[in-house]
């Protein structure tokens, strides 16, 4: 059963990382960058001290990024959680083809990080998706119902979500370090 989880985590990281990296490649040949204006940082986040900015930051990557965005899309349909998950890494790509080096070298813990929180959030949509969709291809080697296999997957899920909200939340703390430094 452990296999199963590992390929999946396996190909959604190379998935993700390599739409950055495809994305930011194409971008920087194809697009002509925009005026930057380093060093503003929207004040409003920051205007309530560190502490509520990173729960802010965590609570709206947990919410609204992983889970809204990245899990619940797999719920419906298992592939759409890796489509969501690419779309998201093209995207960073192609904010960060168009940054300096120093700004591309602050944001690339946090982009590293936050990358692997919504890898993870992606691999609990694509599991539970299978679980209903195709049992068998989830827990092979295991005749399960529908039902059974998707009470196991909201398990298994919850531990995967553990995980991401550690990844998320030191995502946030090392975010709001850099918009601190920056």
């Amino acid at each position: 059963m452990l296999g199963v989880r590992v390929e999946i985590f396996a190909f959604l990281n190379v998935l993700f990382f390599v739409a950055v990296f495809v994305s930011a490649l194409v971008a920087s040949f194809v697009f002509v960058p925009p005026p930057l204006v380093e060093g503003e940082v929207p004040s409003y986040l920051l205007s309530e001290g560190w502490v509520l900015t990173v729960l802010f930051i965590f609570v709206w990557n947990l919410v609204l990024s992983a889970f809204l965005v990245v899990t619940l899309p797999g719920l419906v349909f298992f592939a759409l959680s890796a489509f969501l998950l690419a779309y998201r890494g093209a995207v960073w790509g192609f904010f960060l083809a168009f940054a300096s080096t120093p700004l591309f070298l602050a944001a690339l813990p946090t982009v590293v990080l936050e990358g692997e929180g919504y890898v993870l959030a992606s691999v609990a949509g694509t599991v539970l998706g299978l679980s209903w969709f195709k049992p068998g291809w989830v827990f092979r080697g295991e005749n399960v119902s529908r039902r059974k296999a998707l009470r196991k997957a909201f398990r298994e899920c919850f531990y995967l979500y553990v995980l991401a909200c550690v990844f998320l939340f030191v995502a946030a703390v090392v975010e709001t370090v850099t918009l601190y430094l920056v």
